[in-house]
């Protein structure tokens, strides 16, 4: 059943990311080194909460469902300090890490990171496997593929692109264990509907953090030019 959730869930992201024009742009060579500069100060502050709020819906759960409580602590501890590769891959550009991290994060950041404490401390901690399922399911999409066009069309070295490398190649194992997860509750019509709604809603955040980043990409490289 495993894949059969897999590709339940995944028709989402059709309407949120595939077609947005920052692909595109990103395999006619219409892209600059400041988009992905954009694209790491976003990611960056998006991935810095995912242990905090994993910890939060573990102890939420905790006695109640074990299993799940479980599978969140074990999620937070292999995502905790993934924000130190974006800081990594920042430095490996030559770029100066304090200022393109400073200020808040755009839109489509904020969106993702404030509706994953709103599940794990106000809502229902389930929803947040339909986060996980497709923040995961969208490394194993797109990480290598991007990684590779920016190394060989942008001239990106290889030691910047860690945080998509790692992420296009352990987030396959990641996936198929959000949907082995996501299988316990494929029963329960309410909680189903909880996570085809979270994974939903984290696609279109996640659009909408493609289109600041072409935004603030654009900005960069036209004060650059």
């Amino acid at each position: 059943m495993t894949a059969q959730v897999i590709n339940d869930l995944k028709t989402h992201r059709r309407g949120y990311i595939d077609c947005n024009p920052i692909f595109a742009r990103l395999a006619g060579g219409d892209l600059t080194r400041f988009h992905y500069l954009a694209y790491l100060r976003e990611t960056y502050h998006l991935v810095k909460h995912t242990p905090k709020y994993l910890t939060i819906a573990a102890d939420r759960v905790a006695e109640n469902d074990a299993r799940l409580s479980a599978y969140f602590r074990k999620f937070c501890r292999e995502e905790t300090g993934h924000e130190l590769l974006c800081i990594r891959d920042i430095d490996a550009l030559g770029e100066d890490v304090d200022r393109i991290l400073s200020g808040e994060p755009n839109p489509g950041a904020w969106g993702i990171v404030s509706q994953c404490y709103f599940w794990a401390s106000q809502g229902n901690p389930i929803a947040l496997l339909g986060d996980a399922f497709a923040t995961e399911e969208l490394g194993v999409a797109r990480g290598l593929e991007v990684a590779r066009l920016l190394e060989t069309n942008y001239g990106i070295p290889r030691q910047a692109t860690n945080f998509l490398r790692v992420h296009g190649s352990e987030d396959k194992d990641h996936l198929e264990a959000a949907a082995r997860v996501i299988e316990w509750y494929a029963g329960d019509r309410d909680h189903y509907a909880d996570i085809h709604f979270a994974t939903r809603m984290t696609y279109r955040c996640y659009g909408q953090l493609f289109t600041d980043v072409t935004e603030l990409g654009d900005s960069w490289s036209e004060k650059a030019g």
